[in-house]
Order: C-alpha cells, then structure tokens, then sequence
C-alpha cells in the first residue's frame, strides 16, 4: 500500500528538500565534471525510456555498452552479455542520474557487461514504494530483453538510498522476478540499509564528515512516512530473511560513514546463517559516504575508489563467469 504524508509533514520536508536539491546543484558541479572527464571514450552509452507499470510515465535509463559490442538484436545468443542493474544514491530525494557515469562505463569495460543506470522517483513527492516499483519495472524491462541481453545472469548495484533499492530486489522481490531475471550478484555501497534504527543510534568511532542526524531523519521521514513499516524487509532490507538473498552480496562500506554499522551487522548476520551466500564485507578506511564520487588524484579516496572498483568488477567477472 502506498505511503503518505501528512499535509503538514509533507509541507515541511517539501521546503526542506527544495532548498537542499538548489544547494547541490550549486555546489556539485565540479566533482561531476571531474568523474565525466574520466568516463572511457570508447564506451558506448544511450539514454532510454523504460516502460513503468503506469502506461503514461516512463523511467529513464543510461545504458552503458562493453567496447565493440553491437547494441542492437544484432548480437547471436552466444555472444549475449551478462547485465548489471544500477540505481544512484539519492538520500531518497535528489536526482542525480547520471553521477555513476564513471562507474557504469568502468564495469561496462572492464567486465564486457551490459550496464543499465536507471532511475527512479524521488521522495517526498513519490514515497514507499513508489521508487521501489520503479526499481521493479526497471528489471522487468531488462527481463523482456532476451534478445539483447543474457537475463539468466543479471547482477544489481547500488549506492548509498540506490543501495537500498538494489537490495530489496535481490530479496524481497527476487522470488517475484524469478523467470524473468536470475539476479546472481548484489553489490551494495554505503547502502542506508536499516530505517528503524534510530539516527542517533547511528555513531563511529572515526566519523568523516557524516551526514547530521536531522538529515537521516528526514531521508527516513521522505522515504517511509509510516514508522511502523521501517520493519519491513521491503523498507529496510537488513530485515531480509537470509535464504532470501542472491548467491553473492558485497557490502562495501566507508570507515567514516555512520552507515557502515548496519552494513557490517547484516554482513555478519549472513555469515553465520545456514543460507548458501558467499558474503563479501569490505570497510575502506580513512573515507567517507560517497567517496567514490567527484574524487582527485593522488587523494586516499582515488586510492580507495579504485580498490572498489576492481573488487566490483572482479565479482562480477567471477559470478558471471567471465
């Protein structure tokens, strides 16, 4: 059932939000420059419309091809490339498809993966589960592309909210994709994984400019309006039953982020489940949420980035066999 908001409550987090979304457009755009600078040249990429479950409304996607690879029907089915499905982070509130570029077109070209970076709606304006539904149709689309793309092995991605997203599919969705998708890989990055957890509760020892209490409040306030659903698998995917879970999830988390604590909880929980995942947990140190985004060279987050990336793209040459 959808989630709403209060007149009131709505009316405040819509202020809160607007202002925030015109503070970063002002103050994002060169760590942005600095990422599209670095996307390889010889990856081919297309924006698209993808059909929501809405006939009016469509969700947009950049579609991020392996060098060489023919983007049409041209392709045999031996030659069908494994997908991965990515969503942004977001705090559940900006847009900002677009900022994994430099992600998408390195998976792209060092793996031979076909990379969807799709997007979804925002919060206040669209909550639970209307971003969740988006991720949904996003993979469905992608299950109708059997001619394109090799749907028995798809992997999803995400960061920070897109993290959120991401795993939800690859559980509490999975079984319902089943014969349509075989999602076979989660790679989840400075995920925001627990909703119910108080944001006070959300403390590291190293933090490194951590996001404020207020604002965690608020991505929770925007995102599940109703308290008593941030229990739900759905919401917080940490809740997720471990058989639940695809054959391989990555958690990787940043040292400085208050969010690593429950990445980490989850990580240790499957660990010791009887469930058949191999679980990869990887802290980077001496960096904060995001520090693969907007990074400089020589910096320990460029260091770090690139760590993640090959991590990233070894699991994925691995679950697919490539």
């Amino acid at each position: 059932m959808a989630q709403r908001h209060g007149f009131f409550q709505y009316l405040r987090l819509k202020v809160i939000v607007v202002l925030l979304r015109t503070y970063l457009r002002l103050t994002s755009g060169d760590k942005i420059r600095r990422d599209q600078a670095l996307v390889p040249r010889d990856v081919k990429h297309e924006r698209v419309k993808i059909p929501s479950r809405e006939a009016s409304r469509y969700i947009l996607a950049d579609i991020y091809y392996p060098p060489g690879f023919p983007s049409s029907s041209s392709a045999s089915p031996q030659t069908l490339p494994p997908v991965l499905v990515n969503w942004h982070g977001s705090g559940f509130v900006f847009p900002l498809l677009g900022t994994d570029a430099l992600f998408s077109s390195r998976m792209a070209r060092e793996t031979g993966t076909v990379v969807v970076d799709a997007d979804y709606r925002k919060a206040p304006e669209t909550p639970f589960p209307g971003p969740l539904h988006d991720a949904e149709d996003a993979l469905r689309w992608v299950g109708t592309q059997s001619y394109r793309f090799d749907t028995t092995r798809v992997a999803v991605c995400g960061f920070s909210a897109g993290a959120n997203l991401a795993l939800t599919t690859a559980t509490s969705l999975r079984k319902n994709l089943r014969g349509l998708v075989d999602i076979r890989v989660a790679l989840i990055n400075y995920g925001l994984l627990d909703l119910a957890a108080d944001p006070v509760s959300k403390k590291v020892p190293r933090p490194i400019n951590a996001h404020p209490i207020w604002a965690l409040h608020m991505f929770n306030d925007c995102y599940a309006p109703d308290v008593e659903s941030r229990t739900d698998p759905a919401v917080s995917p940490s809740f997720a039953h471990p058989e639940d879970f695809p054959p391989t999830v990555a958690l990787l988390s940043a040292e400085g982020d208050t969010l690593w604590p429950e990445a980490n909880t989850l990580a240790k929980n499957l660990e010791v489940s009887s469930a058949p995942v191999k679980v990869v947990n990887k802290i980077f140190e001496g960096v904060p949420h995001a520090f693969d985004k907007g990074t400089e060279e020589g910096t320990v987050a460029w260091k770090r980035r690139e760590e993640a990336y090959a991590l990233m793209a070894s699991l994925l040459k691995e679950s697919f066999g490539l």
